[in-house]
């Protein structure tokens, strides 16, 4: 299947109706510039906003900044069940000023919910998070794709893009790539390559890593980086050779993106009806991808 490539972000947002929602895997920068670009040319009435900027009344409980937006948009849900589907029920007596990064995000996702938007722009909706608040949020994001909202949000983290329902994209040269989905995969070169250790560039070193120091191997915007201790390390090795190389060593490629150490999962889990991760027992609790195609697959490789 051809992928969709745009050159600019007029182009990139008139594609919306064709993904039905876009999630941008890019810098803080051109995430600033595609906010400008809907606040300018959207009607304010049919659009909500959570940016980069956004921090709430500080001097408020989160209680108190939840009850005036419920109040100020004639919210039909109760305050508690706002509370709950936000994940906000142990910080509602806390200042806002107090919150955490993650706490800031949910209470804006709250707010944002509480407008009957037809299109919501979020910044980094899912950063910060912890496993049980991001099952939520997305899927609050769910519910509103499912009802006809359409969604474009922007993300540090390419994972995250492709944890929401929509399209995923990348930035590269200016262009906005779509990633492309699970499919027929190219064929590699007959000649098979045998790697004991897998080599990663750092400044002018290069590292080698052992299989077992790797938590998962992320392909982005053409390029492959290895996971090691919560730091992104780039080899030049393509996806196809690392996967022939990994799998020996435990590896599987739970999506087209994703090559994990089944070794470092501790469970899977559907967090909506397309939406499937890949929880790790690393320090970081780390969250992959895991495309809904390749779970039985994955059941009768690993017997589970």
């Amino acid at each position: 299947m051809d992928t969709k490539i745009y050159d600019s972000i007029p182009e990139f947002l008139e594609g919306i109706p064709a993904h039905g929602s876009i999630h941008l895997e890019c810098n803080q920068e051109m995430g600033e510039d595609i906010f400008q670009y809907i606040r300018a040319h959207w009607e304010a009435a049919d659009t909500a906003f959570l940016t980069f900027q956004d921090k709430g009344y500080e001097r408020q409980t989160v209680m108190e900044y939840i009850r005036f937006f419920h109040s100020l948009f004639g919210e039909t849900r109760s305050v508690e069940d706002i509370l709950e589907d936000f994940d906000l029920r142990d910080i509602r007596k806390a200042k806002i000023r107090s919150l955490r990064p993650g706490e800031y995000t949910k209470i804006q996702l709250a707010r944002v919910s509480m407008q009957n938007a037809k299109l919501y722009f979020l910044a980094e909706p899912l950063t910060n998070l912890n496993e049980g608040a991001m099952g939520k949020i997305l899927r609050w994001i769910e519910e509103r794709w499912e009802a006809g909202a359409q969604f474009v949000t922007v993300n540090s983290s390419l994972r995250y893009a492709l944890m929401m329902p929509g399209t995923a994209f990348y930035v590269e040269d200016g262009k906005f790539c779509e990633v492309e989905q699970d499919g027929e995969e190219s064929e590699a070169p007959e000649e098979e390559l045998e790697i004991l250790k897998i080599p990663a560039k750092s400044g002018n070193s290069t590292l080698l890593f052992e299989p077992r120091d790797i938590d998962y191997v992320e392909s982005m915007n053409k390029c492959s980086y290895l996971s090691v201790r919560g730091t992104l390390y780039q080899t030049q090795l393509p996806m196809y050779e690392l996967e022939e190389a990994l799998k020996k060593a435990g590896f599987f490629r739970c999506h087209r993106s994703y090559l994990v150490n089944i070794q470092k999962a501790e469970r899977f889990e559907k967090w909506t009806k397309n939406s499937y991760v890949l929880i790790l027992n690393n320090k970081e609790r780390s969250q992959i991808p895991l495309s809904k195609g390749r779970i039985e697959e994955m059941k009768t490789t690993f017997h589970w």
